[in-house]
């Protein structure tokens, strides 16, 4: 899993959309370590989606489980399934420094699904 933590109560938090038809717009965000917020994904595509936000380590793991049950449609606290015309939300806290991304891990996607990265800028030292 993404470095971090799904958000159950989220309260009123900002959000940031972005937009997966044939590509991701815009194709990267940046947020600060520790911040929190709602990563809002519209689905302008003709398909359905299963989005995760994911770092390389859990990436990996989530495509295998979809290799091997390549219909399922489960949520976790990473992922959103995404029917046509939806928008979809995460809430989370990006807890630790790195780089992140989003695409879709259905397993008749993973080899060209387009990658939303988002880079978790780490506190500064005061």
């Amino acid at each position: 899993m993404a470095a971090g933590t799904a958000l159950r109560d989220h309260g009123n938090l900002p959000s940031r959309t972005a937009v997966f038809s044939d590509h991701w717009t815009p194709n990267a965000l940046t947020v600060d370590q520790g911040q929190a917020l709602i990563l809002a994904l519209d689905n302008a595509s003709p398909e359905w989606h299963l989005f995760a936000l994911v770092d390389d380590v859990a990436l990996r793991d989530q495509n295998l489980i979809h290799q091997l049950m390549p219909d399922l449609r489960k949520d976790y606290p990473n992922t959103r399934l995404s029917e046509p015309g939806t928008t979809v939300q995460i809430p989370w806290r990006f807890d630790m420094a790195g780089q992140y991304t989003v695409h879709c891990v259905r397993a008749d996607h993973q080899q060209h699904s387009p990658v939303l990265t988002i880079t978790v800028h780490p506190i500064s030292p005061h």
